[in-house]
């Protein structure tokens, strides 16, 4: 594929890689109250049941009332409105008004696959996923994430930026002298040698002490380059909320210092570093990247950027699983 120059099409704007996407931290889905969340244009309702964390089209199918002003109860969504009552698979269980009736196909709703991680609830945002003509893949996560000797200090963000976009500024090592002067690239050279690898879905790249490693579409993690008893990690997912609108989930995350407190300023400072990016980021122009690599200036410091960039257009040219934005209401 000549990934110099290919045409424009509107479409490769509005369609984004299946894959399982971070929507909310655990801890924001508590008790009997749902929580409602966006990926990719569609509005998700999140609730609990005793089988695990639950998501359904978020309006109603009745008179579309939003499902996450109702309430939860005995594994149950409750419409705030009419009281229809809805389970995990989004089928309407229950109508008030007519309850000896039986309940028709047209009260169900979709229903999405959801899972808990790393303080993390995932989506996959096509509904009815997992059959056998459509098997979920499975959601891999870094080791670290799941490994009982790191603390793991949590920040977020919104940025009103294209996932593409999002995605390069963290493999994007030549920025960090200049636009984190006063955080993270106090010690960097302006001057520098990118030495990374590239293959498939992984794009591996060393800078000093540090190794970051992306895997194809949204995750990315900084690791130490060389064993060490002391560990610092950085980890961030990306998820695309709307056409342009992207939800960063991060954990800055160690082995030692685990007090609470030292937490706290892990957080803080790492949302600092975030809203340096964020104002340069969401002031690119195209929004998504370029629909070919030779509509932008490219130098040897961008050569993450351009095998990332090559990645997304075979994503765009490939039958790989999709999903595109929807246009449901906010």
């Amino acid at each position: 594929m000549d990934t110099s120059y290919r045409p424009s099409r509107e479409e490769d704007h509005e369609v984004f890689p299946a894959s399982w996407y971070a929507v909310a931290w655990s801890k924001e889905l508590r008790g009997g109250k749902p929580l409602k969340r966006r990926v990719i244009g569609r509005d998700i309702v999140l609730f609990r049941s005793a089988q695990g964390v639950q998501a359904l089209h978020a309006y109603c199918p009745h008179r579309g009332a939003d499902l996450s002003l109702g309430s939860c109860s005995g594994n149950l969504l409750r419409c705030a409105y009419h009281a229809w009552s809805f389970d995990g698979s989004g089928r309407c269980v229950e109508i008030p008004a007519h309850p000896e009736r039986a309940i028709p196909e047209f009260a169900h709703t979709l229903t999405y696959p959801a899972v808990e991680r790393a303080g993390l609830i995932w989506v996959y945002p096509i509904p009815g996923s997992d059959k056998p003509d459509h098997p979920l893949p499975a959601l891999e996560l870094y080791p670290q994430l799941d490994n009982p000797d790191f603390v793991l200090a949590p920040y977020d963000a919104v940025w009103e930026a294209h996932l593409t976009r999002a995605v390069e500024s963290v493999l994007d090592v030549a920025h960090v002298p200049i636009v984190h002067r006063s955080t993270i690239g106090k010690k960097s050279r302006t001057d520098i040698h990118i030495d990374f690898t590239a293959e498939g879905d992984q794009i591996s790249i060393r800078n000093g002490s540090g190794l970051l490693n992306y895997q194809f579409p949204q995750h990315w993690i900084l690791t130490p380059a060389e064993p060490s008893r002391a560990q610092f990690i950085n980890y961030v997912t990306f998820t695309p909320v709307d056409r342009e609108v992207t939800a960063i989930f991060g954990y800055a995350g160690r082995n030692f210092a685990k007090l609470p407190l030292v937490s706290r300023i892990f957080s803080r400072y790492s949302s600092r570093v975030l809203e340096e990016d964020r104002a340069i980021v969401e002031s690119q122009h195209p929004r998504p990247i370029p629909d070919a690599l030779r509509m932008e200036a490219h130098v040897p410091a961008d050569g993450p950027q351009v095998r990332f960039r090559q990645r997304w257009y075979q994503f765009l040219e490939s039958s790989e699983p999709r999903v595109f934005v929807s246009k449901a209401p906010k």
